[in-house]
């Protein structure tokens, strides 16, 4: 579907929002607020000022699912989540997870910190991996628009996510769904139960199991439909009391995921510079069909993604001075590994990348309300140790080149401290007026090495191995040098150390009891680092420039963002409508990105020296009569480069510039600025229908949702060819509950329009300009059973 047909959808949906009041569901933790709740629009209840309030009363852009919507719509990880947030982008497809917010998130590159931070029961989930940690047995996830820094730490400058997992009560309660995909033979399988144990003290158990059995795209070469996938989970959460005004939660959590040949589909051909770079691949049809085989000497590689995740956490609540002193102590172990081919038929490229991320944080805050202040404050410690490894394995004799099989290391040990503290007051000038004004300030401090070595082919890679992939050969540097046009090199001693000041101001004036308008100022940074893939810049003949690498240039500046917000909230006084009107403005400043630039074989970090996301949002609620809720929401986003001068070039300008300069190694970059950002579409937006009534003594329901999205290109560089059209998804589903809500059974859809859509796009290594996509799943159908008492 075009861009303009998107722009029609969106604007009669605006006027039919108009003329009838449509609004999305409130899908978050609901509580009955009024003798007529069942007629209208429930209350929403978040803790996204790490307090629980109601939606209607929080002074920022958020949008918040409940665990019950998660389940019954078989969503289980954050990916899935986009056809429900429109302003929320998650893809799976690169080797490292991208999750975008209003535009913006965090580039290809295990060297980063997210801008999109993730917490789970306030812990930081902040590598890129950590995207695809599953979600079940979750009280609801809260999508936080814009730089969260205050509360959420000092690398969540896009946005936010909050999850909530169900925590054990007093009651005995067990709770249970299995769901059946036909198309891709897929089984999701999740439940908890909470025991129990004694006065003040009880037991949730939890976990999920979910194994893709049919992946919607076909190798040819293998005789394979992949990608497939096969996670496992399980939770464990202790509740004690062991006093009046004490709480104590202790957490222990397995995740372990499993994908098996996740391969990009090609959609245009290297470019054809013979001998070097003659390879062609053997189609180009954006089709669902692959070709790619690495299970041949020299490589004996496998397509996959690998990752296995502990955590283990204890919380302390406790009742002092008027107000609650919490302390949250967490360890985290993510472990993970992936190995990919391109889109080749022949044993020309594998790469493997991995790392080993052990965490410790802990984090001491009290709050309380006094007169009119609001206060809270606290301190915050995280140390982190990563070992990361990257190999690119090469074996150009596939393609008739007489050089020897090699593979290029690129290893990073990495140690990081910070230390904060924050503060935040609210001053009620009046019962309707209130300034909120807070700060977080950061030390940051990172250690480690970085090397770039020649080695020889470690065939039969899988997970688990870290470092034993990696078999260094100096007697390979020239051929290193020969592919790369710089020598190998090894830098030990790398130090940093980064001060952020982080300030931020809500102005919040209550036009009534349930209407609030607001205006927040927030400004925000990412910490720094090094850049685990560096290589050096080779020589440029056109300009002179001679060859560098030098320990400088694996250093990449601190992200910052500076954003202004304001917006509005309400209900009407029958409860039959709830809005949210919000519009922003940010800018940021050295942007971490990454890019295939020059002679990289992987993509490297780039800052980008400013970009810029402005727009508006909105939400509404509405359910006009018992057992009926429409919706409607939306936005508008303009997210664009404005400084971004050393960018990538397309395919186009690469030949360009090696026909006019006669050699096919010749240096490109482009100038990006005014480009719009990667992923960003310009629209976006749902509209929903969901009825249910009784009928004896069952309920009886069924629903859709519309998500659209104008067009946005899936590449890093703009490449034209990797540009996605726009598109509007339709998921539905159709329900039978027993009266008391002790089962359900449930025919669900997801993407009924079957558009195979290209979630991501990217060069091929090993290839000059072959460029691959990464189309989305199609059309599912299925089955699902649950139970609740």
């Amino acid at each position: 579907m075009s861009g303009s047909c998107i722009h029609r959808a969106l604007a009669c949906g605006t006027a039919m929002m108009l003329v009838i009041g449509c609004a999305l569901p409130a899908v978050a933790q609901t509580t009955p607020a009024a003798d007529n709740a069942d007629a209208g629009v429930n209350d929403i209840i978040v803790t996204a000022r790490k307090a629980s309030e109601n939606l209607r009363d929080v002074p920022v852009a958020i949008t918040a699912v409940s665990g019950q919507q998660l389940t019954e719509a078989k969503i289980a990880q954050i990916g899935d989540l986009t056809s429900r947030i429109p302003q929320l982008v998650v893809s799976y497809s690169a080797t490292q997870p991208a999750v975008l917010i209003r535009g913006f998130g965090t580039g290809n590159s295990q060297s980063f910190d997210q801008a999109v931070g993730k917490f789970i029961d306030n812990i930081s989930y902040g590598r890129d991996q950590d995207a695809r940690l599953p979600l079940f047995d979750v009280e609801r996830v809260e999508v936080l628009k814009g730089p969260q820094v205050l509360l959420f730490g000092n690398s969540s400058t896009a946005g936010a996510l909050n999850i909530t997992t169900r925590k054990p009560g007093d009651d005995f309660e067990a709770d249970g769904s299995a769901a059946y995909e036909f198309y891709h033979q897929e089984i999701l399988v999740q439940g908890g139960m909470t025991l129990p144990i004694a006065e003040g003290a009880s037991l949730r158990v939890s976990g999920m199991y979910q194994d893709l059995n049919k992946g919607p795209n076909f190798n040819v070469a293998t005789g394979k439909h992949v990608s497939t996938d096969e996670n496992y989970a399980a939770r464990a959460i202790l509740r004690l009391n062991p006093a009046d005004g004490i709480e104590v939660m202790l957490k222990a959590e397995y995740d372990h995921i499993r994908n098996k040949g996740m391969v990009g589909e090609p959609v245009a051909q290297p470019l054809f510079i013979p001998p070097i770079f003659g390879y062609q691949f053997p189609e180009v049809n954006y089709d669902g069909r692959i070709n790619s085989d690495n299970s041949v000497a020299p490589l004996f590689g496998n397509d996959f993604q690998a990752l296995n995740n502990q955590t283990y956490q204890m919380d302390v609540n406790a009742d002092l001075l008027g107000g609650t002193l919490t302390s949250t102590s967490g360890y985290r172990d993510l472990e993970m590994g992936l190995g990919a081919a391109g889109g080749q038929d022949v044993p020309l490229f594998s790469g493997y990348i991995g790392y080993r991320n052990k965490q410790f944080s802990q984090e001491l805050r009290f709050a309380g309300k006094y007169g009119s202040f609001d206060i809270l404050f606290g301190g915050f410690y995280q140390w982190e140790k990563r070992d990361n490894i990257t190999v690119a394995d090469f074996n150009a004799a596939a393609i008739g080149v007489p050089l020897p099989p090699f593979a290029l290391n690129l290893l990073s040990l990495q140690k990081t401290k910070s230390y904060s503290g924050f503060g935040d007051v609210t001053y009620h000038l009046t019962d309707a007026f209130s300034i909120e004004a807070g700060a977080r300030y950061a030390i940051i401090t990172r250690d480690g090495n970085q090397s770039a070595l020649a080695g020889n082919i470690v065939p039969n890679k899988s997970f688990g191995q870290g470092m034993g992939w990696v078999d260094l050969n100096p007697a390979l540097d020239p051929v290193f040098f020969g592919f790369f046009g710089v020598p190998p090199h090894s830098f030990s001693g790398l130090h940093l150390r980064e001060t952020h000041f982080q300030p931020q101001v809500i102005a919040q004036y209550k036009v009534n009891s349930h209407d609030q308008v607001y205006a927040k100022f927030v400004k925000g940074d990412k910490a720094g680092g090094f850049d685990v893939a560096y290589q050096g810049i080779p020589a440029n003949p056109a300009t002179g420039t001679p060859v560098i690498v030098e320990p400088e240039g694996t250093r990449f500046l601190p992200e910052k963002a500076e954003s202004f917000e304001i917006g509005y909230k309400g209900i009407t006084p029958d409860r039959k409508l709830s809005f949210a009107l919000a519009a922003f403005y940010t800018t940021f400043t050295n942007l971490q990105t990454n890019a295939y630039v020059g002679s990289a074989t992987v993509a490297v970090v780039a800052n980008v020296g400013k970009a810029r996301s402005k727009g508006f949002e909105w939400e509404f609620n509405y359910a006009p009569i018992e057992g009926l809720k429409l919706g409607f929401t939306g936005a508008f986003t303009d997210a664009k480069y404005k400084d971004f001068p050393g960018g990538s070039c397309t395919r186009q300008q690469d030949l360009d510039t090696i026909l006019a300069t006669g050699n096919p190694f010749a240096v490109c970059v482009q100038d990006l600025s005014g480009h719009r950002t990667p992923m960003s579409s310009r629209w976006v937006g749902t509209f929903s229908i969901d009825y249910e009534q009784p009928v004896g003594d069952l309920m009886l329901g069924g629903g859709a949702v519309l998500a659209g999205r104008s067009h946005y290109n899936t590449s890093a560089n703009d490449e034209p060819l990797l540009e996605q059209k726009g598109y509007i998804t339709v998921d539905a589903h159709l329900d039978v509950k027993a009266g008391d809500g002790t089962w359900t059974f449930s025919l669900f859809g997801r993407n009924l329009t079957d558009n195979r859509y290209n979630e991501y796009g990217s060069i091929s290594p090993g290839t000059k300009d072959g460029l691959v996509a990464f189309p989305s799943k199609g059309r599912q159908i299925g089955i699902r059973a649950g139970f609740n008492f």
